[in-house]
Protein backbone atom coordinates (compact mmCIF):
# COMPACT_ATOMS: atom_id res chain seq x y z
CA UNK A 1 0.00 0.00 0.00
CA UNK A 2 1.29 3.30 -0.66
CA UNK A 3 1.88 5.94 2.22
CA UNK A 4 -0.45 8.36 0.28
CA UNK A 5 -3.29 5.72 0.05
CA UNK A 6 -2.43 4.64 3.57
CA UNK A 7 -2.67 7.80 5.23
CA UNK A 8 -6.47 7.89 3.71
CA UNK A 9 -7.04 5.29 5.19
CA UNK A 10 -6.28 6.32 8.48
CA UNK A 11 -8.13 9.70 8.17
CA UNK A 12 -11.54 7.57 7.70
CA UNK A 13 -10.66 6.17 10.55
CA UNK A 14 -9.83 9.05 13.09
CA UNK A 15 -12.12 9.94 15.84
CA UNK A 16 -14.51 6.75 15.39
CA UNK A 17 -15.08 4.00 17.68
CA UNK A 18 -17.72 1.07 18.69
CA UNK A 19 -18.29 1.98 22.24
CA UNK A 20 -18.68 -1.68 22.58
CA UNK A 21 -15.31 -2.12 22.03
CA UNK A 22 -13.90 0.03 24.45
CA UNK A 23 -16.14 -2.15 26.88
CA UNK A 24 -14.89 -4.79 26.61
CA UNK A 25 -11.25 -4.03 26.14
CA UNK A 26 -9.95 -6.01 29.07
CA UNK A 27 -10.92 -8.98 26.78
CA UNK A 28 -8.87 -7.71 24.08
CA UNK A 29 -4.99 -8.65 23.52
CA UNK A 30 -2.16 -5.67 24.63
CA UNK A 31 -1.40 -3.78 22.31
CA UNK A 32 1.78 -4.35 21.18
CA UNK A 33 5.31 -3.64 22.64
CA UNK A 34 6.50 -1.11 20.05
CA UNK A 35 3.48 1.16 20.52
CA UNK A 36 4.51 1.48 23.87
CA UNK A 37 8.00 1.87 22.96
CA UNK A 38 7.61 4.30 20.07
CA UNK A 39 4.94 7.02 22.27
CA UNK A 40 7.59 6.27 25.28
CA UNK A 41 10.40 7.83 22.73
CA UNK A 42 9.10 10.55 20.61
CA UNK A 43 5.93 11.18 22.84
CA UNK A 44 7.49 10.90 26.46
CA UNK A 45 11.03 11.54 26.44
CA UNK A 46 11.41 14.00 23.48
CA UNK A 47 8.24 16.04 23.53
CA UNK A 48 7.44 18.52 24.02
CA UNK A 49 10.98 19.86 22.35
CA UNK A 50 10.12 20.09 18.93
CA UNK A 51 13.58 19.91 17.66
CA UNK A 52 14.87 17.17 19.63
CA UNK A 53 11.78 14.90 18.22
CA UNK A 54 12.79 15.93 14.89
CA UNK A 55 16.05 15.06 15.34
CA UNK A 56 14.94 11.61 16.57
CA UNK A 57 12.89 11.19 13.63
CA UNK A 58 15.66 11.67 11.99
CA UNK A 59 17.85 9.50 13.56
CA UNK A 60 16.03 6.79 13.36
CA UNK A 61 15.61 6.98 9.69
CA UNK A 62 11.81 7.78 9.67
CA UNK A 63 9.88 8.66 6.53
CA UNK A 64 9.01 12.14 6.55
CA UNK A 65 5.17 12.77 5.59
CA UNK A 66 4.85 15.54 3.33
CA UNK A 67 2.40 18.73 4.03
CA UNK A 68 -0.42 17.14 2.03
CA UNK A 69 0.16 14.07 3.82
CA UNK A 70 0.52 15.37 7.18
CA UNK A 71 -3.16 18.03 6.61
CA UNK A 72 -4.78 14.58 6.21
CA UNK A 73 -4.31 14.21 10.62
CA UNK A 74 -3.59 17.63 11.41
CA UNK A 75 -5.93 19.36 9.39
CA UNK A 76 -5.19 23.18 8.86
CA UNK A 77 -2.76 23.32 12.08
CA UNK A 78 0.80 23.60 12.02
CA UNK A 79 3.23 20.27 12.50
CA UNK A 80 4.87 17.76 11.13
CA UNK A 81 4.52 13.77 10.74
CA UNK A 82 6.08 10.61 9.95
CA UNK A 83 5.84 6.51 8.80
CA UNK A 84 7.24 4.26 11.31
CA UNK A 85 7.58 1.11 10.18
CA UNK A 86 7.10 -1.63 12.99
CA UNK A 87 6.93 -5.63 13.51
CA UNK A 88 3.07 -5.46 13.79
CA UNK A 89 2.60 -3.09 10.57
CA UNK A 90 2.92 0.87 9.99
CA UNK A 91 2.28 3.56 12.48
CA UNK A 92 2.18 7.28 11.88
CA UNK A 93 3.86 9.75 14.46
CA UNK A 94 2.63 13.43 14.75
CA UNK A 95 4.23 16.37 15.84
CA UNK A 96 1.57 19.57 16.19
CA UNK A 97 2.83 23.02 17.07
CA UNK A 98 1.43 25.32 18.92
CA UNK A 99 -1.35 26.49 19.65
CA UNK A 100 -2.59 22.94 20.47
CA UNK A 101 0.95 21.53 21.19
CA UNK A 102 0.58 17.66 21.07
CA UNK A 103 2.42 14.45 19.97
CA UNK A 104 1.11 11.33 18.72
CA UNK A 105 0.92 8.10 17.78
CA UNK A 106 -1.64 6.40 15.26
CA UNK A 107 -1.47 2.29 14.57
CA UNK A 108 -4.31 0.64 12.10
CA UNK A 109 -5.60 -2.80 12.90
CA UNK A 110 -7.81 -5.36 11.65
CA UNK A 111 -8.24 -6.45 14.97
CA UNK A 112 -8.64 -4.33 17.94
CA UNK A 113 -6.84 -4.32 21.47
CA UNK A 114 -6.23 -3.24 25.04
CA UNK A 115 -5.13 0.08 25.62
CA UNK A 116 -4.29 -0.84 29.20
CA UNK A 117 -0.63 -0.45 28.40
CA UNK A 118 -1.20 2.72 27.19
CA UNK A 119 -2.85 3.59 29.83
CA UNK A 120 -0.46 2.82 32.21
CA UNK A 121 2.25 3.99 30.58
CA UNK A 122 1.05 7.22 31.27
CA UNK A 123 0.45 7.00 34.51
CA UNK A 124 3.60 5.65 35.38
CA UNK A 125 5.13 8.70 33.66
CA UNK A 126 3.04 11.74 35.85
CA UNK A 127 3.54 8.85 39.15
CA UNK A 128 7.28 9.35 38.59
CA UNK A 129 7.03 13.17 38.55
CA UNK A 130 4.96 12.66 42.12
CA UNK A 131 1.69 13.71 39.95
CA UNK A 132 -1.15 11.54 38.95
CA UNK A 133 -4.16 11.80 36.33
CA UNK A 134 -7.77 12.59 36.99
CA UNK A 135 -10.60 11.93 34.51
CA UNK A 136 -11.37 14.31 32.11
CA UNK A 137 -13.94 14.22 29.26
CA UNK A 138 -15.47 11.21 27.51
CA UNK A 139 -17.40 11.33 24.56
CA UNK A 140 -19.50 9.05 22.39
CA UNK A 141 -21.26 10.14 19.39
CA UNK A 142 -22.80 8.42 16.83
CA UNK A 143 -21.26 9.34 13.25
CA UNK A 144 -23.87 7.40 10.75
CA UNK A 145 -23.21 4.06 8.87
CA UNK A 146 -22.35 1.93 11.64
CA UNK A 147 -19.36 4.33 13.02
CA UNK A 148 -19.55 6.00 16.73
CA UNK A 149 -17.22 8.38 18.20
CA UNK A 150 -15.22 7.55 21.72
CA UNK A 151 -12.65 9.87 22.66
CA UNK A 152 -11.65 10.20 26.53
CA UNK A 153 -9.24 11.98 27.68
CA UNK A 154 -7.01 12.60 31.26
CA UNK A 155 -5.44 15.56 32.84
CA UNK A 156 -2.39 16.09 34.84
CA UNK A 157 -2.47 17.05 38.30
CA UNK A 158 0.31 17.76 40.29
CA UNK A 159 0.56 17.13 44.25
CA UNK A 160 -2.15 19.79 45.49
CA UNK A 161 -4.31 18.33 42.62
CA UNK A 162 -3.73 21.59 40.39
CA UNK A 163 -3.93 20.95 36.55
CA UNK A 164 -0.46 20.78 34.93
CA UNK A 165 -1.30 21.72 31.89
CA UNK A 166 -1.20 18.26 30.24
CA UNK A 167 -3.35 15.51 29.43
CA UNK A 168 -3.25 12.19 28.00
CA UNK A 169 -6.12 11.53 25.21
CA UNK A 170 -7.16 8.09 23.68
CA UNK A 171 -9.06 7.49 20.45
CA UNK A 172 -10.52 3.89 19.73
CA UNK A 173 -11.32 3.58 16.09
CA UNK A 174 -13.33 1.85 14.24
CA UNK A 175 -14.42 1.46 10.33
CA UNK A 176 -17.26 -0.99 9.30
CA UNK A 177 -16.90 -3.30 5.84
CA UNK A 178 -17.88 -1.50 2.99
CA UNK A 179 -19.05 -3.13 -0.28
CA UNK A 180 -16.70 -3.24 -2.66
CA UNK A 181 -17.06 -2.91 -6.51
CA UNK A 182 -16.60 -6.75 -7.07
CA UNK A 183 -19.80 -7.55 -4.76
CA UNK A 184 -17.70 -8.33 -1.54
CA UNK A 185 -16.70 -6.50 1.99
CA UNK A 186 -13.67 -4.95 2.90
CA UNK A 187 -12.17 -6.13 6.39
CA UNK A 188 -13.23 -3.81 9.31
CA UNK A 189 -10.52 -1.15 10.82
CA UNK A 190 -9.37 -0.20 14.32
CA UNK A 191 -6.64 2.93 14.67
CA UNK A 192 -5.78 3.56 17.98
CA UNK A 193 -4.69 7.14 18.81
CA UNK A 194 -2.77 7.75 22.24
CA UNK A 195 -1.54 11.63 22.13
CA UNK A 196 0.05 13.49 24.87
CA UNK A 197 -1.01 17.29 24.66
CA UNK A 198 0.45 20.40 26.54
CA UNK A 199 -2.13 22.86 27.26
CA UNK A 200 -0.25 25.55 28.74
CA UNK A 201 1.78 28.47 27.49
CA UNK A 202 4.99 29.74 27.84
CA UNK A 203 5.64 32.49 30.69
Amino acid sequence: MKLGSFCCGLLLLCGSARAQEVQSDVQLPPAPDEFVAFFTTYCLEKFPDDAALVTAASDSKLVSLTQDQTRLFLRNDPGQGWLIQGESGKYILTDELPPYHACAVRHAVHTPFSVAPLKDLAGKYVAAKGHRLVDGESLQTPMGEGIVSALSSQKEVDEKGVPTGEAFMLAVVSYPPQALADGTKSQPFWEIRFVRQIFRTAA
